[in-house]
């Protein structure tokens, strides 16, 4: 035990010496608040990211990236404006700011931090093999949602740059699981690199432009979870593993347990409802009537139709969710919307004989 206590001893001295020696402010009793291994560089390289504290009346905690061994002139990020310690404004008690986390990147994937705390994966397919350093909102009064800033370090400017602002979204009922998702605007946060980056005003910009675009106009990113479960299901269902399939759209649902039942409308649209892949979108609402969850299933597919009127199989699909809920009003008009789109394409024959037999008034 002393010869950890020694070793965490020399490593506070040798980091204050460091500091000082570069010029910057040293902290008076200087203390590890975090530190997390990292490659940043795109290459074998190692990096260690510090979150550090000082004197306890400070505003701010100081953010120092630095290789695992080498001298003062490879330090490659020292600033304490980016992660500053804002009293909320519910309670005095309560203080917002940023954590740090670095995140692995990998081509066509990226993760992000949910708002409660738990990493997830989602399809990205601009991102690059490698390592991100990600600045977290974190306001204690605040458990629906986050913002994700994903800095990236640019070897030929040799500074960390601002490639993503992510807007994280989380049930406020039921089981608190993320629900979204969404892209903000490249310019929704500004300067755009690390080292001239205020936390403080960054939090306030951010607070300005929380997603206020029409659910048709977000670039929404499509968690790789939900992608998966889409495709065991159909795997299932086209092999008529019954068992199977069911277990796949139970994963699907957000459960809350037996007191805290999930209605479809707080949520179904808001997680699988996807503006640039209705076609997905549409298929899963199939999958949720086939596997008798009849509500999730119109819930969802209105929201197809909705946003996408010329999506033609969606009416069948929804008249059939309608029919097995016994609401042969709203069935018998999706199945004429249907034969109707289906008609004028040329494409009558092809409609099933159970539209016809159902469609009569």
């Amino acid at each position: 035990m002393n010869q950890g206590l020694e070793t965490v001893k020399r490593f506070l001295c040798a980091l204050t010496c460091l500091i000082t020696l570069m010029g910057f402010h040293a902290f008076a009793t200087p203390q590890v608040i975090t530190k997390t291994p990292a490659s940043l560089l795109g290459d074998a390289s190692r990096q260690n990211v510090f979150v550090l504290t000082g004197d306890a009346d400070e505003a701010y905690h100081r953010l120092l990236i630095a290789p695992e061994q080498g001298g003062s002139e490879e330090i490659l990020l020292d600033t304490s404006t980016a992660l500053p310690l804002i009293k909320s404004q519910y309670s005095s008690d309560l203080v917002d700011g940023f954590s740090v986390r670095v995140l692995k990147g990998r081509p066509g994937a990226l993760k992000v931090i949910d708002p409660q705390g738990e990493e997830v994966l989602v399809k990205q397919r601009l991102v690059e093999a490698g390592d991100y350093i990600a600045l977290v909102t974190n306001e204690e009064d605040n458990g629906v949602y986050n913002f994700n800033l994903l800095f990236a370090f640019n070897k030929s400017a040799k500074q960390f740059e601002l490639k993503s602002v992510l807007q994280v979204n989380n049930s406020d009922s039921c089981d608190r699981s993320i629900l979204s998702v969404v892209e903000l605007p490249a310019g929704a946060v500004s300067p755009a690199n690390l080292a001239s980056f205020d936390g403080h005003e960054a939090l306030q910009q951010l607070r300005l432009v929380q997603v206020a675009m029409p659910l048709s106009s977000q670039r929404k990113l499509m968690t790789v979870d939900a992608a998966d479960f889409l495709d065991m299901a159909l795997a299932a269902y086209r092999k008529g593993d019954s068992r199977a399939f069911k277990d796949a759209m139970g994963y699907v649902l957000m459960d809350g347990g037996l007191d805290d039942v999930c209605d479809p409308k707080s949520y179904i649209v808001k997680k699988y409802y996807y503006p640039q892949s209705p076609g997905w979108s549409n298929d899963l609402g199939f999958l949720l009537g086939e596997a008798g969850y009849y509500p999730e299933s119109i819930e969802l597919l209105n929201a197809v139709i909705a946003n996408n009127p010329n999506r033609t199989v969606a009416y069948l699909n929804i008249a059939d969710s309608y029919w097995a809920m016994n609401d042969k009003a709203r069935a018998v008009e999706a199945y004429k919307q249907y034969a109707s789109r289906m008609s004028v394409s040329g494409k009558a024959s092809k409609i099933p004989a159970r539209v016809v037999e159902r469609s009569v008034d």
